[in-house]
C-alpha cells in the first residue's frame, strides 16, 4: 500500500521535501473548478511534487449548471484539458451536499457521461453517499474510482481492518480518501502541509497505480 495527499489552493504553504520524507508517494492537485475557476497555485504545487519524485494527478471540481447540461459539461472539460499540458491523469470530482431528486439523478448522470466522453479517459471522485445516490450505469465500472469514506479516527498509516467496498457499478475502490481535512472529515493532516489536508491510500505499489492509470478506460 502507498499513501498520498490531495491539495488545492487551501494548502498554500507546503514544504515538499518534508511531505516526501513522511512517505507521500502521490499527489492529486485541484486544477480547475466549473467552467472558469482555476487553482492559482496548481503549477507550483505540481512542480513541487514532481521535483520530489512523486506521482502527480489532477482533479476537476464539477459545477453542473442547467438548462444546457451537455454543453456545460463539454465547456468544463475544455477548460480542464486546456490547463493540463502535461497530460496528467485527471479525476472528475462530483459532489453535492443535498439529496438528488429522480430528475436530478438523470441530469447529473448525463452531465458526467458527457464530460467523460469529451476527451481521454478520466477517473471519478466523490464521497461514498453521493456515489451511491448518483447511481451511475454499468458502463462506468472500469473507470478508476477515487472515493471518500472517513473512519471515525484518522490513522495516518491507514492501518484499518478493512478496505471499503465499491458502490455500484464498481466492484472496488481504487484510491481511498480515508483522511478528510475539511468540514465533515476526521481532522486529517500531513507533515509538511500547513493546516488540514486530505490523505489517501492505494492498495498496491506505485508501479501498480501507474499501470492502472495508463490502462484506464
Amino acid at each position: 500500500m502507498i499513501l498520498g495527499i490531495d491539495i488545492s489552493a487551501y494548502q498554500s504553504k507546503i514544504d515538499w521535501p518534508m511531505v516526501g520524507s513522511a512517505g507521500c508517494e502521490f499527489v492529486i492537485v485541484k486544477m480547475t473548478d466549473g467552467n472558469h475557476g482555476v487553482n492559482r497555485l496548481a503549477e507550483d504545487q505540481i512542480k513541487g511534487a514532481l521535483d520530489q519524485g512523486m506521482l502527480v494527478m489532477l482533479y476537476h471540481y464539477a459545477q453542473p449548471n442547467g438548462p444546457n447540461w451537455i454543453e456545460d459539461a463539454i465547456a468544463e472539460r475544455e477548460l480542464c484539458d486546456s490547463r493540463n499540458p502535461r497530460g496528467l491523469f485527471t479525476f472528475l470530482d462530483v459532489e453535492r451536499d443535498k439529496p438528488l431528486s429522480l430528475v436530478e439523478v438523470t441530469q447529473w448522470q448525463a452531465w458526467s457521461h458527457a464530460f467523460r466522453r469529451a476527451g481521454k479517459p478520466i477517473g471519478f471522485y466523490s464521497g461514498d453517499y453521493f456515489t451511491r445516490a448518483l447511481r451511475l450505469p454499468q458502463s462506468w465500472e472500469e473507470t478508476v474510482l477515487w472515493m471518500a469514506r472517513y473512519p471515525g479516527q484518522f490513522l495516518p498509516d491507514c492501518s484499518y481492518a478493512t478496505w471499503p467496498d465499491g458502490p455500484q457499478p464498481w466492484a472496488r475502490v481504487d484510491v481511498w480518501q480515508f483522511g478528510g481535512g475539511g468540514p465533515g472529515g476526521n481532522n486529517a493532516v500531513w507533515p509538511g502541509v500547513t493546516g488540514p489536508c486530505d490523505v489517501n491510500a492505494f492498495a498496491g505499489s506505485r508501479a501498480e497505480l501507474e499501470e492502472l492509470l495508463a490502462n484506464a478506460s
